[in-house]
């Protein structure tokens, strides 16, 4: 192994590195109790429904009528009376979450509302125990930088697509602020060139990518056969 091959490599285990510290950081409110009570308000409340547009979001994923759509890392199931509109009566959303308390507000959610066409999935850091093969669409909203094992999520999630599924990524631009004027840099563990490059180095291609809102994207993508 030559010396450029050496250092190359090395830097590549520090990016791996840094990425991985960043994401232990913004998922440290989410080890305890209290932490998580925290956030479930903030991604619940008015100012986050606002600012994310969900409306917009969904017709931007041209989600057809009957398909089953995955939304990994639910939360506290803010999108699932939009994705269940989408998806229709036919149709079929998975809300998935690694925090069982977060799923019981969001279930609490879909009862509230009478989604009827919603089920719910508890899943782990390393795999989103999706069904195999029968998603269509895998939405990852504000989650993908929480990420801890990318390449293993990915893996599980290639395998819940169907042959013509797609994922889609929204998340923050690692550059600018927040909408409440946070610093996304120490929060967010890599910028959309990094993700881009990440995904597509995980065995999917670029389909489309947009902005959404003041600092956030849109990438989607579909396996690559």
């Amino acid at each position: 192994m030559n010396r450029f091959t050496q250092l190359c490599l090395l830097l590549l285990a520090s990016l791996v590195l840094a990425w991985t510290q960043v994401a232990q950081e913004a998922n440290k409110d989410y080890a305890t109790l209290e932490g998580r009570a925290r956030i479930a308000k903030s991604l619940g409340d008015d100012n986050r429904k606002n600012r994310l547009q969900p409306a917009g979001m969904v017709a931007a994923l041209a989600i057809k009528p009957g398909a089953t759509v995955a939304d990994v890392g639910t939360g506290v199931g803010m999108m699932l009376p939009y994705l269940s509109e989408a998806v229709g009566p036919g149709g079929r959303v998975i809300a998935q979450d690694i925090q069982q308390d977060f799923l019981d507000k969001a279930q609490a959610r879909a009862k509230s509302d009478k989604l009827t066409n919603v089920s719910f999935v508890l899943g782990t850091d390393r795999n989103p125990r999706l069904p195999e093969n029968q998603v269509d669409l895998v939405f990852v909203l504000d989650a993908y930088h929480h990420f801890d094992y990318p390449e293993e999520m990915l893996g599980h999630i290639g395998r819940a697509l169907k042959p013509d599924g797609r994922i889609a990524i929204v998340d923050f631009y690692r550059h600018r602020r927040g909408s409440d004027g946070k610093d996304m840099r120490n929060h967010v563990r890599a910028e959309k060139e990094e993700v881009l490059r990440e995904i597509q180095s995980y065995g999917y291609q670029i389909l489309s990518q947009s902005d959404h809102g003041s600092n956030q994207y849109i990438l989607i993508f579909k396996k690559k056969v």
